[in-house]
């Protein structure tokens, strides 16, 4: 759904970015930098806390083409709930959409706690 006032990051989607940002790899200081200027512009259709974000083409261009950072999150289900993931994606070397993939239903409407989510590299 696309925001008619497209807003900065808020603090759950800040701190799963930056956790999912602070292993050192290639091209990871650049995407690090575009974090302040993120705008999120678009939310998922069907309630779960994925966005759609744009960052200004002054900010720092990334070498990590995409379309994904090299590490994702694992999502500790809370009670009987599935596993989930998270996943920063990078379109032409800038942040482009943070997904929270659950296949709960109906899916979970906001962000987990840092606690629950491990930082896991994703080998390509």
């Amino acid at each position: 759904m696309q925001l008619a006032d497209p807003r900065g990051l808020n603090e759950p989607e800040r701190s799963i970015i930056e956790m999912l940002l602070a292993p050192d790899f290639p091209g990871s200081k650049e995407l690090r930098a575009q974090v302040p200027d993120a705008v999120v512009v678009d939310t998922c259709d069907c309630g779960c806390p994925t966005v759609d974000i744009i960052v200004p083409r002054s900010a720092p261009r990334s070498e990590v083409s995409g379309p994904l950072a090299p590490y994702e999150g694992r999502v500790t289900p809370s009670s009987d709930e599935p596993i989930g993931e998270i996943l920063l994606f990078v379109d032409e070397g800038y942040i482009s959409s943070l997904e929270y993939v659950s296949y709960a239903d109906p899916p979970p409407r906001d962000w987990p706690t840092l606690d629950r989510v491990e930082l896991v590299h994703m080998r390509r």
